[in-house]
C-alpha cells in the first residue's frame, strides 16, 4: 500500500545491485505518451486495465527490463494477475512476492510528511487511494505473498530488517 515502505526496501536491493522496476513509473512513462487530458493517473492505469487486461503493468516492467540482471525487484505490482504474468514471462527464474505492510495510521501520516508530487494532502483522498488500489486486487496479492516485512517503527529499525531478510532470505549483496 502506499507509504508502508516499498520504496525504502527497493533501494536497499538497489544498493547491493538489483535492478529496479518501479511499476509506477513504467506507467507514467506511459501516461505521459497518451493520457487524455484532465485525466488522472489512476484513471488512466484503470483505463489500461481495462484495455489490455490486469496484467498489463506487469508486460510492460519487463519491457522495461530490458537486458537480464542476476535480481530484478518489480516495485510495486498490484494484482494477482500481475503476479501471474510475472512467473508466465519469467519462467526459469525464482520469483518471490514480499510484501511491505504497515497499518493506515502510519501510512498515512508517512504520505502526508513526505511531500511526493502525486501524494494528497487531504486525508479523504489518500483513503480514496487505498480504496482504488485495493479494487486493484493489492489484498490478494498480499495475502498469496511468500514474505511480509512489517515496518511498524523507525527508519533505522526497518531498514536493519530489510538487510537481514535481504541477507539471510534472498541471499543477495
Amino acid at each position: 500500500m502506499p507509504g508502508s515502505g516499498k520504496s525504502l526496501f527497493s533501494n536497499l536491493m538497489k544498493e547491493k545491485g538489483a535492478k529496479v522496476i518501479v511499476m509506477s513509473d513504467v506507467v507514467r512513462k506511459r501516461f505521459s505518451q497518451d493520457g487524455k487530458p484532465g485525466e488522472r493517473l489512476m484513471d488512466y492505469a484503470k483505463r489500461l486495465r481495462t484495455i489490455y487486461g490486469n496484467g498489463v503493468v506487469a508486460r510492460l516492467s519487463v519491457e522495461e527490463m530490458g537486458s537480464p540482471s542476476p535480481m530484478v525487484v518489480f516495485d510495486g505490482v498490484r494484482s494477482l494477475e500481475e503476479v501471474e504474468e510475472f512467473r508466465n514471462l519469467l519462467q526459469g527464474n525464482e520469483i518471490y512476492l514480499v510484501s511491505i505492510h504497515s497499518p493506515p495510521s502510519i501510512r498515512y501520516e508517512r504520505i502526508l510528511n513526505r511531500m511526493r508530487p502525486d501524494d494528497s494532502k487531504d486525508l479523504s483522498l489518500i483513503k480514496l487511494r487505498d480504496k482504488e488500489e485495493l479494487e486493484f486486487g493489492l489484498g490478494g496479492v498480499i495475502a498469496m505473498s511468500d514474505y511480509i516485512l512489517t515496518n511498524t517503527s523507525s527508519i533505522a529499525e526497518f531498514k536493519s530488517q530489510c538487510e537481514e531478510f535481504i541477507k539471510k532470505v534472498l541471499k543477495f549483496g
